[in-house]
């Protein structure tokens, strides 16, 4: 292996040149510079090594008040889009459980006809193709209030 044809402090002030606003640049850029201004690229390990004690030399950066306030700006409307996202997904919820409601209410209307009718042997095919859409509508809006109903962290029933 041959010595380094550029010393460590050399990349060091290199790095430190390249650093903007806190930001390392990333171990190709910093080749990429060591190649037009020393004509060698050094070593992948070695600058990736150089670049990680810089930027454990350079610790976290302390954020300016106005940063401090953009954050706590940004949080709190976060915390309001949620909210509203709550507030529509209870919505649409609750609107699910009347539709589900409304299905089983018009399957049990529907039932006694159908074994009326059946005793009497006239069970006409609409009539049959209705109960059994009515019935799969219900099933499947009843599976979809199951997977998407605790979704938000809380369950169908039991509202807030």
């Amino acid at each position: 292996m041959y010595p380094p044809k550029v010393s460590d402090e050399a990349v060091l002030v290199l790095i430190r040149e390249l650093t903007r606003l806190g930001t390392l640049p990333s171990g190709a850029a910093v080749r990429v510079a060591l190649e037009r201004r020393h004509q060698c690229r050094g070593g992948v390990e070695r600058i990736y090594r150089l670049l990680a004690s810089e930027k454990s030399r350079l610790g976290t950066p302390a954020l300016s008040p106005i940063g401090v306030g953009l954050l706590e700006q940004e949080n709190r409307n976060l915390r309001e889009q949620l909210k509203a996202a709550r507030q529509r997904e209870d919505a649409h919820q609750i609107h699910w459980d009347r539709e589900v409601g409304r299905l089983r209410e018009r399957v049990s209307a529907l039932e006694p006809l159908v074994q009326q009718a059946a005793a009497r042997a006239e069970v006409t095919e609409p009539l049959q193709r209705e109960v059994q859409d009515v019935e799969t509508r219900t099933g499947q809006l009843e599976v979809q209030l199951r997977v998407f109903g605790p979704a938000a962290g809380r369950g169908t029933s039991g509202r807030s």
